[in-house]
C-alpha cells in the first residue's frame, strides 16, 4: 500500500528535491527495463520456467507503476512550484507600482 507524506523545504530546495524524486523514478526505469529483457530473452530462448517469467513481467510492472507515481508527484511539485514563482512575481511587481 502507498501512502503520501508531505514535508515542506525552502523554495530553493524543490528543484533539488524534484531532481531525488526523479532520479529515484528513473532508477526504477533501468530495473524494470533490465527485468523486462531478461523475462523476453528467457521467453525467446526457451530458457526458465513461465512462472519465473510471469513473476519478471508483474514485477517490472509493479516498478514502472511506481516510478510513473514518483513522476506524477515531480509533475505536481513543479507545477505548485510554478504557480508559487508566478505569485510572488505578481506581488513584486505590484509592490513596485
Amino acid at each position: 500500500m502507498r501512502v503520501k507524506i508531505a514535508y515542506t523545504v525552502e523554495m530553493d530546495e524543490v528543484e533539488e528535491e524534484v531532481v531525488t524524486i526523479m532520479q529515484k523514478a528513473l532508477s526504477d526505469i533501468e530495473t524494470a527495463s533490465s527485468t523486462a529483457f531478461d523475462a523476453t530473452s528467457q521467453l525467446s530462448s526457451g530458457e526458465g520456467d513461465i512462472v519465473s517469467i510471469v513473476e519478471k513481467i508483474d514485477s517490472a510492472r509493479l516498478i514502472i507503476s511506481r516510478a510513473d507515481q514518483n513522476m506524477s508527484d515531480c509533475y505536481e511539485i513543479l507545477k505548485a512550484y510554478r504557480q508559487a514563482l508566478q505569485r510572488l512575481e505578481e506581488e513584486v511587481k505590484n509592490e513596485q507600482v
